[in-house]
């Protein structure tokens, strides 16, 4: 029997192309002063989840004296969440840009998509200009007690695998 959330996951596997379209679409919208967010959607199997999905989700982007930001409504939540079913898939992780430094915010933390413990949380810095491949980025888990807690490199580095 596999279990159940994805708190048990230590491998988690990403197309090269899912990472390269999130930095083409990060830096496109960057240019514009806008936040972006994509989700990795995929299979989990043991110990390993495979992202076979890369989606962006239908956002509206705001920006204005008080910072930047991206919502994604109701409506598009609940079509998401039926094609994760459709598709028996999951969501692992979400990816969002910055327009500086990476960290994650109150709001990523209160407003985060990713719900199920185990979870990963991606800020990529600077609309994705000054990183490449998550180099620079800030790495969070959704952990039981915890909440969203920063990763280590080191422990990314163990836990992300990009895939040809």
């Amino acid at each position: 029997m596999e279990p159940i959330g994805l708190s048990h996951i230590e491998s988690v596997l990403i197309p090269r192309e899912f990472i390269e379209s999130i930095y083409k679409e990060f830096r496109q919208t960057g240019e514009e002063g806008y936040e972006r967010l994509a989700l990795f959607a995929g299979k989990k199997k043991g110990l390993v989840f495979t992202v076979t999905n890369l989606i962006f989700p239908v956002q509206h982007l705001t920006k204005g004296p008080r910072g930047v930001s991206f919502y994604v409504d109701g409506n598009e939540l609940e079509r998401i969440g039926e094609w994760l079913y459709e598709n028996s898939c999951h969501l692992m992780a979400q990816v969002h840009s910055h327009p500086a430094e990476a960290y994650h915010s109150e709001a990523d933390d209160e407003l985060a998509i990713i719900t199920g413990i185990g979870g990963i949380s991606i800020v990529v810095p600077d609309y994705g200009n000054s990183d490449a491949y998550f180099s620079n980025s800030a790495f969070y888990r959704l952990l039981p007690g915890s909440g969203w807690t920063e990763q280590s490199q080191a422990k990314i580095r163990s836990l992300i695998q990009i895939i040809d």
